[in-house]
């Protein structure tokens, strides 16, 4: 038999359909296995290409972040720069404050005593009106005494905490002190002023006295300067957390004057203050009281705050102030 005769057998016998068969799924398995290549290549691609832009995205990020940084940096050198110059000018206007108050104050004296005595006829006779006139010198050196004093009381803010000579007192004592040094200022402007205390026992209380007199007398002669004739003062001393774990007193000082405007209000306790209201009504004065009673009460580890509404201060209107603050009965350890 011959190869042809062979070959032409072995198409025609069943053995051809299963080679067939073997070829196509051969060729079938080799096609998907190459598109699938194809396919995985391309995804890898696409997901190497990703990452790339992803970094460069995150280095553009890193480049803006330290930018910005050195930006946050310099912006922050020229506020401590700032901050340095400020805290120079303000130690250089306290010294100039300091010295220029204590030269004042000796001739200060002076002159008020020879008005004293020229006023009183010591110094020879004078009529009536040489007496009306001075007197009015003698309130206007008066005036710039107080002003003189508060200005020397500033040289007690930069003394620290632990400068405070804290010892127990009888704070009702003091109280009552304080208010008969205000008994004929309140008489003279027919202004009632007002004790309420509580019936039962005080303790004593660990504070400085002289820092808290200061205090006292700087919310009272305010209540009564910008309280109208006829008005009236009431001081207040509360012990109902003296029992609390808290363990404080609360004192208040009301008046009926003109209040505090309260687009001012926020600015009260800032050092050479004085609204807008009280200086027209009180021209004179140094803005210093209640920046000086804000930083004793800190330091002695109380707090201090007010209500207010604006008025004329007359019982027209329901215009006045509420001084608060608070005094722990004991001083802790530092």
């Amino acid at each position: 038999m011959s190869w042809e005769t062979l070959s032409f057998a072995f198409i025609s016998e069943p053995g051809f359909l299963i080679l067939s068969v073997v070829f196509f799924t051969i060729a079938f398995c080799f096609g998907y296995y190459w598109q699938g290549r194809e396919s995985r290549v391309k995804l890898l691609i696409d997901e190497a290409n990703f990452k790339t832009n992803q970094i460069l995205e995150l280095e553009k990020v890193n480049l803006t972040l330290e930018s910005k940084n050195r930006e946050l940096y310099a912006k922050e050198l020229e506020l401590t720069m700032a901050n340095t110059r400020l805290s120079s000018l303000e130690q250089a206007k306290s010294k100039f404050i300091s010295v220029t108050t204590h030269q004042l104050r000796t001739p200060l004296a002076a002159v008020k005593w020879t008005l004293d005595m020229a006023a009183k006829g010591d110094l020879g006779t004078v009529n009536d009106e040489q007496k009306k006139f001075l007197g009015k010198g003698l309130e206007s050196v008066n005036r710039v005494i107080s002003i003189v004093n508060d200005l020397l009381k500033v040289d007690s803010i930069d003394s620290s905490r632990e400068e405070y000579n804290f010892k127990p007192t009888d704070i009702i004592k003091l109280l009552d002190d304080v208010l008969f040094e205000f008994a004929n200022q309140a008489a003279v402007k027919k202004i009632s002023l007002v004790t309420e205390k509580p019936n039962s026992l005080i303790p004593q209380i660990e504070i400085d006295d002289d820092k808290i007199r200061m205090v006292l007398e700087n919310f009272i002669d305010n209540a009564i300067k910008y309280t109208p004739e006829g008005g009236k003062v009431v001081v207040r001393l509360s012990d109902d957390k003296v029992n609390t774990a808290e363990g404080t007193l609360e004192l208040s000082i009301s008046d009926s004057g003109i209040g505090i405007p309260p687009e001012e209000s926020n600015k009260v306790f800032q050092k050479f203050f004085r609204a807008t209201n009280a200086i027209k009504k009180e021209p004179d004065g140094s803005g210093l009281g209640l920046f000086i009673a804000h930083d004793i009460i800190e330091k002695h580890g109380g707090t201090v705050w007010f209500n207010t509404e604006t008025g004329q201060g007359d019982s027209t209107d329901k215009a006045g102030t509420t001084f608060f603050f608070t005094l722990p009965l004991h001083q802790k350890k530092v």
